[in-house]
């Protein structure tokens, strides 16, 4: 240790640190992609029969980063007083029960068991060999 800088450089980090609204890099990161991925599309098309096309592109990329300010606040709000990773495990078994298409094999449905038998059982009589 020189002076006051101390000479730690961490081998592993257990968790990703947070950089935007509760957010960590790759959350905002794939948030910023899909937003950019469905906005330009979209504001492309809507703007391209008034031949205002190219204007669509900076329209996107805004819609884009305003759906990362309301999505960013909507998962801060989920991830709020809960244990990390919790949030995908809650997005999965929504997107799980409101899609069938999708199955990420959560159990669901609540039933009961029934110990009766429906048959009688046989048991088997063997003889020793005295």
């Amino acid at each position: 240790m020189k002076g006051r800088e101390i000479d730690f450089i961490p081998d592993r980090l257990i968790e990703e640190p947070v950089v935007f609204r509760g957010l960590t890099d790759t959350e905002v990161v794939v948030l910023i992609s899909v937003g950019l991925v469905f906005w330009i599309p979209v504001s492309v098309l809507l703007l391209l029969p008034f031949g205002w096309g190219l204007f669509g592109v900076g329209i996107g990329v805004g819609m884009a980063i305003a759906s990362l300010l309301v999505i960013g606040k909507y998962l801060q709000e989920l991830k709020r007083r809960r244990p990390d990773g919790l949030h995908i495990v809650y997005l999965k078994k929504l997107a799980q029960k409101k899609f069938s298409f999708i199955n990420f094999n959560y159990i669901e449905t609540s039933q009961g068991w029934d110990i009766r038998r429906e048959k009688p059982v046989v048991r088997i009589h063997m003889e020793t060999e005295e």
